[in-house]
């Protein structure tokens, strides 16, 4: 979009979305609920031949408390935003970054939201109603610099430095990502020195036909824990999803994923103050009959520790659809 107020080599975008995800599950021991969170963004975006800045406001409603991370709905991704019944909440910015530097080097300035992960935080970018569990161990949004570099062949590397707003805690990494004919991915690696989190994410979707596109992510990483004596030790953990999408071309069509996660001596949910699922398996319809709209169902079974938590959920999403990452029209 294009307004003739603007000065002629400036670009303006004003768009946004609003989704709503509800669910029937079950909590041990064996209390089945409802929950529901609803969702509005509202985004900017200026560019011109050198500089380039955006902002994502979100505003968040949620019927409290939500439930276990088994089923990853977003206020658990920001637990700040568990709120109680009809109460409304807007957190920091997803993004509010001025990017300086449109061609092979850039610096992006504020908050930035890393592409290290398959999915999104936003729910009408998802491929499913809840969230992967696997965005646990990716990061958060920074208040900091992100200098980049893009490569040839559409190659973009770049390092942060910063404080992660999610965690709470000063944060640097390093990312890679690149979006190919065939493959995309979305790589990178994390690391939290003063609370002993440290974690790398290789993150792959392939598009070996027209009928099938593959998701893959995986995280390794160690995190801070106290073993049986009560010493304090770095302990590992591993997991990794995949996600079949099925007739990924046509209106509506079905979806697949599995994840699992491996965690000596449960390190990774006590950091994160809640168990996290063993393994987890979806299936689901998602059915875009236009840019605009999309409407999602997901039937989900989880493992946490000894209980298997079933669930069911669905999702409605209106949208403007957004521009390319870096760019305006």
């Amino acid at each position: 979009m294009h307004f003739a107020a603007l000065p002629a080599d400036i670009d303006m975008w004003v768009g946004g979305g609003t989704s709503i995800v509800a669910g029937v599950h079950r909590d041990p021991p064996g209390i089945h609920r409802f929950d529901a969170v609803a969702q509005t963004e509202v985004g900017l975006r200026l560019a011109s031949e050198s500089l380039y800045f955006r902002l994502d406001l979100d505003m968040q409603a949620t019927s409290a408390p939500l439930g276990l991370p088994a089923f990853g709905l977003p206020a658990f991704v920001y637990p700040e935003w568990s709120l109680p019944a009809q109460e409304l909440k807007i957190g920091p910015p997803e993004w509010a970054m001025l990017q300086i530097g449109r061609e092979d080097y850039h610096l992006r300035l504020g908050i930035v939201s890393h592409a290290i992960g398959i999915e999104d935080w936003d729910s009408w970018i998802n491929y499913f109603p809840t969230f992967s569990t696997m965005i646990s161990t990716v990061p958060g949004r920074m208040l900091g610099v992100e200098p980049g570099l893009v490569l040839g062949d559409g190659y973009e590397v770049n390092v942060f430095g910063g404080f992660d707003l999610d965690v709470d805690a000063p944060t640097f990494g390093a990312g890679l990502t690149t979006m190919q004919a065939l493959w995309s991915t979305w790589s990178g690696v994390a690391f939290y020195p003063t609370i002993d989190f440290y974690s790398a994410v290789v993150a792959l979707e392939l598009y070996p036909a027209e009928a099938l596109s593959v998701s893959i992510d995986g995280s390794v990483g160690l995190v801070g824990a106290a073993d049986e004596a009560g010493a304090f030790e770095l302990k590992p953990w591993v997991g990794g999803e995949i996600i079949a999408n099925i007739l990924p071309t046509v209106a509506i069509h079905p979806l697949v994923r599995v994840q699992a996660l491996h965690e000596p001596g449960g390190a990774l949910s006590a950091f994160l103050f809640a168990p996290q699922p063993s393994l987890s398996a979806s299936a689901g319809l998602t059915y875009t009959p236009f840019d605009e709209l999309k409407l999602s169902l997901e039937g989900k079974v989880s493992r946490v520790e000894d209980d298997i938590l079933p669930g069911l959920f669905a999702l409605v999403a209106l949208r403007r659809p957004e521009p390319p990452p870096y760019a305006a029209k």
